[in-house]
């Protein structure tokens, strides 16, 4: 009894089939109509990630930067870095180098040139010579921009904490940091990053006239622009 009832629902179906698509395909060529043709070149298709992160090394072999916002002194920095990718969402940054050239600013020479009395002030003598760290990254999400729907940009900002020496013209300290960046991709093996960090330690501060030490806590905001190279080339 029940191969009957199969088979007859079976013609059933098959009968029906060809009316359900030709509806469908009637209601698909008047939304057409209703919106007009649309040219291939305005069609645009985005992949959901544009490449694995996953057991991949990142090189950075180019970063320029500085520290801008002091008072007394400004601080250019230029390094590299290298980082493991152990997830997408998590990084290993294995290395960080930036070696630093400082300038004093025209601070100092304004006060001492409308001072009346008494001996000059002179500037903090500890200046940065590089900053040596390793530290962690997670990238919670990632996303793509548009520019004028021509170029697709696919980004991802990251958060970093880490650790490492900061090494003065007298001294080396401990320093650990909170970062910032945001990673863009250009190809599965190029990408760039602009990140900000700030360098935190407590430096033991000389009294150029007595040689006294007073400890001195410094935050040393640090801009940098990379550009970084993968390794292995996608896919995998």
């Amino acid at each position: 009894m029940k191969k009957p009832l199969l088979s007859l629902g079976f013609a059933l179906l098959t009968l029906l089939a060809p009316f359900s698509f030709a509806e469908e395909t009637a209601e698909i060529e008047k939304q057409l109509e209703e919106v007009g043709s649309i040219p291939d070149e305005e069609v645009l298709v985005v992949q959901r990630k544009f490449t694995r992160k996953e057991w991949r090394h990142e090189i950075s072999p180019l970063n320029f930067g500085g520290i801008p916002f002091g008072t007394v002194r400004r601080t250019m920095t230029s390094g590299g870095s290298y980082t493991l990718h152990l997830k997408d969402w998590l990084a290993w940054e294995g290395l960080n180098f930036n070696f630093s050239k400082n300038f004093f600013t025209s601070f100092t020479d304004d006060i001492n040139n409308n001072k009346t009395g008494g001996s000059p002030i002179r500037p903090d003598p500890q200046r940065i010579l590089y900053f040596l760290t390793t530290g962690v990254q997670l990238t919670p999400i990632y996303g793509k921009m548009s520019t004028l729907s021509k170029w697709i940009a696919y980004v991802e900002p990251y958060f970093g904490i880490g650790g490492g020496i900061a090494k003065t013209e007298t001294d080396s300290y401990f320093t650990f940091y909170p970062a910032v960046g945001m990673r863009v991709f250009f190809r599965e093996w190029f990408s760039m990053k602009f990140e900000l960090r700030d360098y935190m330690y407590t430096e033991q501060t000389i009294d150029p006239q007595t040689q006294n030490r007073t400890p001195t806590f410094r935050n040393n905001y640090a801009v940098g622009l990379s550009l970084s190279f993968w390794l292995p080339k996608m896919p995998l």
